[in-house]
């Protein structure tokens, strides 16, 4: 199939900078490639070699990658990133990378003093959290959170909430924490938040599907979950997008999880709406994150 490119959005991307590579984020990001042959992986990401991510961006027509921040060292091998470090990239390459800010859930008082600190530099786009692989697991609705949600009310910022089975595993807990329902009770509880539910709380495709029905503010990003040829449940995202989600659902590779060509390639494959790839690969995003694309 022939499609002309549009400027793509990679709404999770993590690329090899220091900040990733020095510590185990970067290396635990590459999960599936080191233990899974049918995924291969980048050669940047292999290489760990930024000029060659930018040729890989540019062959993709990826015009920004989305830096979702992490601030989960105690849970795990995740590991973190620090956010002074994030705004240093988004400043040094603003023309490749937006971020989100990450709050650490063991510190959410310094988390949300970097958000007051950060949230005014330029391409720093939200904030993010990941509950359900934090040190101590939680559901997103839990009362702990509600200053995280206010901050990014305050500062209309998005909120990225990183939901996924092999992230809780990675975290050290069950699947169950990356169930979505308590993403409703957030949405319904700040109906002007914007919520992003990064990976799209892969294997509950079915339930994100509907919460996301139920809640307008909330946007599915299942990023490698529906780009990836074969993938399980990824039939449930396009079906969701096809049918109800055409403006809340987003494209991402998970790079450097999965080789960006790759994933554009299988997400053009995956039975998307043709009327709609456009919304998926730049347009909501672009309207979410307030970006001129032109």
């Amino acid at each position: 199939m022939t499609y002309m490119m549009p400027p793509i959005v990679d709404m999770r991307l993590r690329p090899p900078i220091p900040a990733w590579t020095r510590g185990s984020v970067f290396r635990t990001a590459m999960h599936y490639p080191r233990k899974m042959i049918s995924f291969k992986g980048a050669r940047s990401a292999w290489l760990e070699d930024l000029d060659i991510l930018f040729e890989e961006m540019d062959s993709s027509s990826i015009r920004y990658g989305v830096l979702i921040g992490r601030a989960s060292s105690g849970a795990g091998n995740l590991g973190g990133v620090e956010n002074r470090e994030i705004v240093e990239a988004v400043n040094t390459y603003p023309d490749r990378f937006l971020g989100f800010l990450g709050v650490d859930l063991d510190d959410i008082d310094g988390g949300l003093a970097e958000i007051r600190e950060f949230a005014s530099e330029a391409n720093i786009k939200g904030v993010s959290i990941e509950p359900g692989s934090a040190r101590e697991p939680r559901w997103s609705d839990d009362p702990s959170l509600d200053p995280v949600y206010q901050a990014a009310l305050e500062h209309d910022l998005p909120v990225s909430i990183s939901l996924s089975g092999l992230l809780s595993v990675l975290g050290g807990h069950d699947i169950t924490w990356s169930s979505p329902v308590s993403i409703q009770r957030v949405a319904q509880k700040y109906p002007d938040l914007k919520i992003i539910v990064s990976h799209a709380a892969w294997p509950y495709a079915a339930e994100m599907v509907v919460v996301a029905m139920a809640c307008p503010n909330i946007y599915v990003s299942p990023d490698l979950y529906a780009a990836t040829k074969d993938m399980i449940c990824a039939d449930t995202y396009v079906k969701g997008a096809n049918m109800f989600l055409e403006n809340q659902t987003l494209f991402g590779s998970a790079y450097p999880v999965k080789d960006i060509q790759e994933a554009v390639r299988d997400f053009l494959d995956m039975g998307w709406r043709q009327d709609i790839i456009p919304k998926i690969l730049y347009g909501n995003a672009a309207k979410l994150l307030k970006l001129d694309l032109g």
